[in-house]
């Protein structure tokens, strides 16, 4: 039996979470991904679930079109598309930065969860970090600063007043941005030890992926759940 029928739709999320399988089952690196290979794979297993007569969400049938739209994009010339169409390599890009957001998202929900659970077994319940609800993957970059700033909200001491500190997301850029400019590349770690609290944490995070976004840097992680590289872009 194909490997591809072991996957069962109902132990994802979404779409975006069965490509982060088969992108990890096939030891890609999320930052240079095959959308040739990629696509493949995920048109088989909605067809195999299909041919099995299993119910497939309509999220994972319009991903399945998105696949063959963008794989039969970057095999046609450029050419043969009208010239206010996105260019093929933005397009992949896009739906790169899309795959390694989510990734990040999990990553980091997976992490607070670890948390939730050791935290969970102390006996200084004042300490205790409790999330109302699960983090909920594929949402903006927003929805992440939320959750680690509930967080923080959670876990102040109601005896203790903190002063509070405004956090401007450009600042934070420029600083992440000439931090990595002068060491060409850093680890996640070594940015979170510059920060002086939890929502600095956050927010740098989101700082990160902006730079991303804009292609300043590029981040590389060897595993899932690795602490992560950030790196001038061509540098």
């Amino acid at each position: 039996m194909s490997d591809l029928l072991e996957v069962r739709l109902e132990n994802f999320e979404g779409p975006l979470d069965l490509l982060i399988h088969l992108i990890y089952k096939n030891e890609m690196n999320i930052y240079d991904i095959s959308i040739s290979v990629i696509a493949d794979q995920f048109i088989n297993t909605i067809k195999q679930m299909e041919e099995m007569d299993i119910e497939v969400a309509s999220d994972f049938i319009q991903m399945a079109s998105y696949l063959v739209y963008l794989k039969s994009k970057m095999l046609l010339p450029q050419n043969k598309f009208d010239d206010d169409e996105m260019d093929v390599e933005e397009e992949k890009f896009l739906f790169t930065q899309r795959l390694i957001e989510y990734s990040f998202y999990k990553d980091v929900a997976e992490i607070l969860r670890e948390k939730e659970a050791k935290a969970s077994k102390c006996l200084t319940r004042e300490d205790t970090i409790y999330l109302e609800r699960e983090f909920e993957p594929g949402g903006d970059a927003y929805t992440i600063a939320k959750l680690f700033f509930d967080l923080l909200k959670r876990d102040e001491k109601k005896t203790i007043t903190l002063e509070k500190k405004s956090l401007d997301i450009n600042t934070i850029i420029e600083k992440i941005k000439n931090f990595v400019f002068e060491k060409r590349e850093v680890f996640w770690n070594e940015i979170t030890k510059r920060c002086a609290d939890r929502k600095e944490v956050a927010v740098s995070f989101l700082a990160v992926l902006e730079l991303i976004k804009l292609k300043v840097i590029i981040a590389i992680q060897e595993s899932n759940f690795s602490n992560f590289m950030v790196k001038v872009k061509n540098g």
